[in-house]
């Protein structure tokens, strides 16, 4: 489709139609001008000063031309400049201007109740998921430490009884005697019976009984 008269991109298509031309007529006068100079300089080896001078003089005429169609040129791409930045201008305002009619068609339709409502039910689901989250990181079956440590120590007793029943060799014969079970209580130093005032040997097995029984009562 054709520009508008006073659109921009018109104006600014005119200036460089016109800057084209300029250029055209820029160049063939810096051809008459060279043209010029170098009749000028033949007139004057040839001792021609008339001629010289007539060629200098149009010469001149042309520099001036020159001059004037540099000018113009410069006048000319100065505003091609401005116009260019004035369509950039237009081109960003346009954007905004139809970026803000789409904005306005999008959010016709959002209501500030039903972004709050909306907000609140993704509030309540993340809450369910982290219960759901916390119940299933919970043991199925709790731990009963005072079971436990209960159980471990009949175990000990267990098997302290167990090693205290062992058959031990027998220091003469060789024939094993069981060793006296412990009882479940043991009794205070003070209830045992004194040792008699005869200091009888025993043998390394009485010894060793002798010292568990200590052990244990204390």
């Amino acid at each position: 489709p054709s520009a508008k008269p006073n659109d921009p991109s018109s104006a600014i298509a005119k200036v460089r139609e016109a800057l084209d031309n300029l250029g055209k007529r820029e160049e063939h006068l810096k051809r008459k001008v060279d043209q010029e100079l170098a009749e000028a300089k033949k007139f004057t080896l040839a001792k021609n000063k008339r001629d010289a001078l007539r060629a200098l003089k149009r010469k001149q005429a042309y520099d001036k031309q020159l001059d004037n169609v540099s000018a113009m040129i410069m006048t000319l791409d100065q505003q091609r400049l401005a116009l260019e930045e004035v369509s950039a201008t237009k081109v960003t305002v346009d954007a905004l201007e139809t970026s803000k009619v789409a904005m306005e068609a999008a959010t016709r339709t959002v209501k500030v109740e039903n972004i709050d409502k909306l907000v609140d039910e993704m509030q309540e689901l993340h809450d369910k998921q982290n219960d759901v989250t916390q119940a299933l990181a919970t043991p199925m079956f709790a731990d009963n430490e005072e079971d436990a440590r209960r159980e471990l120590e009949e175990l000990e007793q267990e098997m302290l009884n167990q090693s205290m029943m062992e058959v031990q060799p027998s220091a003469g014969t060789g024939q094993a005697v069981a060793a006296p079970s412990v009882p479940a209580t043991a009794q205070p130093m003070s209830a045992l019976p004194s040792a008699p005032t005869t200091t009888v040997a025993e043998t390394d097995e009485e010894r060793e009984l002798r010292e568990l029984q200590e052990s244990m009562a204390m």
